[in-house]
C-alpha cells in the first residue's frame, strides 16, 4: 500500500501528466470542429510544431502550477506548532530524540517540506554530535543544499523556456520553406501575394 500511495503522489505532482491533460483539453475543441477560427488554427494546430509548443506550454504552466501549491501548503504549515517551546535555560541534547520521533509522526506528505527537512538534519546533526557546536555551519551548509535542490526542481522549466523560441524560430523557418515551395517562377505575379 506505501508503494501504491507513492506512485499515485508522484503521478498527481508531475507536471508532464498535467500538462499533456491540460493540452487535450485545450485542443479538443479543435479536433471536434468547435473553433473553426483561422487565427487560432493558425497559431495552435496549423503544424506538429505549434501543437509541439503549445504542450511545452501548458507542461510549464502546470509546472509552476504544482509549484505553486507546494509553497502554499508549506507556507501553511507554518502556522502549526511543530515542536514544544524551548524551556528557561534550553534543552539538553538528549531530548533530540523525542523531538525527531515528534517531527516522523507528522503525515508522510508533510515529511519532504523544506521547514520539516531542516529540523530533523539540525536536530540528528545535533543528536549524533552530542553539542550543539558548529550547529550554525551545519544550518548554513543544509541552506545551500536545500537551495541547490530547489534549483534542480526548477530543471523542466529552463528547459521549456529553452525549447519554445527554439521551436518558433524551427517553424518560422518551415514557414518560409513552405512560403517559398509555393512560388511558381512562371507565374511569379499571381504566386507572390499568396506567399507574402
Amino acid at each position: 500500500m506505501n508503494s501504491m500511495s507513492h506512485v499515485v503522489r508522484a503521478l498527481t505532482k508531475s507536471p508532464v501528466l498535467w500538462g499533456i491533460l491540460a493540452s487535450i483539453a485545450f485542443f479538443a475543441p479543435f479536433e471536434m470542429g468547435l473553433i473553426q477560427s483561422k487565427f487560432e488554427q493558425r497559431y495552435f494546430a496549423g503544424h506538429p510544431v505549434e501543437y509541439t509548443e503549445t504542450v511545452m506550454f501548458f507542461i510549464g504552466l502546470a509546472a509552476l502550477a504544482i509549484r505553486s501549491i507546494g509553497i502554499a501548503l508549506q507556507y501553511q504549515g507554518l502556522s502549526q506548532g511543530l515542536l514544544p517551546a524551548i524551556p528557561r535555560g534550553g534543552q539538553p541534547v538528549t531530548e533530540c530524540e523525542s523531538l525527531l520521533l515528534r517531527l516522523k509522526r507528522l503525515p508522510g506528505r508533510r515529511q519532504e517540506e523544506y521547514l520539516i527537512r531542516r529540523l530533523r538534519d539540525g536536530l540528528e546533526y545535533v543528536w549524533r554530535r552530542g553539542s550543539p557546536e558548529a550547529l550554525d555551519d551545519q544550518l548554513k551548509f543544509l541552506s545551500d543544499q536545500d537551495a541547490t535542490r530547489m534549483h534542480a526542481d526548477y530543471g523542466l522549466m529552463r528547459l521549456v523556456i529553452w525549447a519554445i523560441p527554439i521551436l518558433g524560430f524551427l517553424g518560422t523557418v518551415i514557414g518560409i520553406t513552405i512560403a517559398i515551395a509555393n512560388l511558381a517562377p512562371d507565374a511569379l505575379e499571381k504566386s507572390l501575394p499568396e506567399v507574402t
